[in-house]
């Protein structure tokens, strides 16, 4: 997402900068370049395996969930270090940025190793078919275009994959993983258009319209005896919310904080009733 955190992070960004690599007793500030400060991208990641390992667990699960946590803090250093490429600059911040995308690259690839070692390679198809997507998002995220709503939208779509990659590695049906999927983007891409709706980049309209149809899809999954009427009860609570006017404008942080809590909601409600 994300959750619109621009000013954040852009903010954070500004810290982290140095001098080129020739000036004296450069200082680079680590903690905003380790830790994105993305309100929905952190939910919009850490969501779909929680709601996953609620109705699978395993080990195996687990692991892919670690995974996508270190995938997810990889790709912020990786874009700002990519940025300094394109550019052909190299800022003291360009090496740490390195060090850390090689970081949490490593343990991402380890974790998903050791899942497959545990399960078999079967969990890695949902990943390959949210491939493209990424590759998209991180795409825009180098042209600095990855708060657009596009790239967005792809990107939380992406991040679903790793509730269907837990539930394969549970040794559950393709079409759980398929429908668990499904859950989290009629979650993930209403909110992003509601919250861009709430800070004057998208229309309320669209906004509500979007949560109308997850209520209606959650009805019809509820119907074919896919989800639970939890899941119906959840994306009426999120329609619900898209329907509040605030009397006054809110800053994103308290938006995106309040957009955690619903997601929180959403996923034990979905999760514990599956």
């Amino acid at each position: 997402m994300a959750v619109t955190s621009t000013a954040f992070e852009e903010t954070a960004n500004s810290r982290s900068m140095s001098v080129p690599l020739q000036s004296a007793a450069p200082r680079v500030i680590i903690r905003p370049l380790a830790l994105p400060v993305e309100h929905g991208g952190w939910g919009f990641v850490i969501e779909p395996a929680v709601l996953a390992l609620l109705v699978v667990p395993s080990w195996a699960g687990l692991m892919i969930g670690i995974a996508a946590v270190a995938a997810f803090l990889a790709r912020h250093p990786l874009r700002l270090a990519a940025g300094d490429w394109t550019r052909r600059r190299r800022f003291p911040r360009t090496i740490v940025c390195e060090r850390l995308a090689l970081g949490y690259g490593t343990l991402a690839i380890a974790a998903v190793a050791v899942a497959v070692t545990i399960t078999d390679a079967r969990i890695l198809w949902p990943f390959a078919i949210a491939a493209p997507l990424a590759l998209a998002q991180f795409a825009f995220d180098v042209r600095n275009r990855g708060h657009a709503v596009a790239p967005e939208i792809a990107g939380a779509v992406a991040a679903g994959a790793t509730a269907a990659a837990i539930v394969l590695a549970g040794g559950r049906p393709g079409t759980l993983a398929a429908t668990l999927w499904l859950l989290t983007v009629l979650r993930s891409v209403p909110a992003i258009v509601f919250v861009r709706a709430v800070l004057g980049r998208e229309s309320r309209a669209v906004a509500v319209i979007l949560h109308i149809a997850a209520v209606v899809i959650a009805l019809l999954l509820w119907d074919q005896r896919l989800a639970p009427v939890a899941a119906i009860v959840a994306m009426s609570l999120l329609l619900a919310r898209a329907l509040i006017r605030p009397k006054h404008p809110e800053p994103p942080r308290r938006i995106g904080m309040r957009e955690l809590a619903f997601g929180a909601v959403t996923v034990i409600l979905i999760g514990t009733a599956m």
